[in-house]
């Protein structure tokens, strides 16, 4: 058995990806197939979905591209922003 990161997904299963962009709201933590990233979603235009990591990196993807993050992916991005907020205090 693989971890869940390894696991790919068909794109006809049900449910995985998303239909409109108006399924995403603002805030949600999605996995980008383009980038192999997680990231939040923090805004939309038409079909781009703006989307950030902890890290500060930013970035637009069509909405079709995007699928909801998995609970280990959710908790990987926690780990970043951990990470980042940590050494962001360090510079200080």
């Amino acid at each position: 058995m693989s971890h869940p990161h390894q696991r790919t997904v068909a794109r006809g299963s049900t449910g995985q990806f998303f239909l409109s962009p108006e399924e995403i709201a603002i805030g949600s933590v999605v996995y980008d197939r383009d980038s192999d990233m997680v990231g939040v979603v923090c805004g939309a235009a038409g079909i781009l979905m703006r989307m950030e990591r902890p890290t500060h990196l930013a970035w637009e993807v069509p909405y079709a591209r995007l699928r909801p993050g998995t609970e280990w992916e959710k908790k990987q991005l926690a780990a970043l922003a951990k990470l980042q907020r940590d050494r962001e205090r360090g510079r200080s």
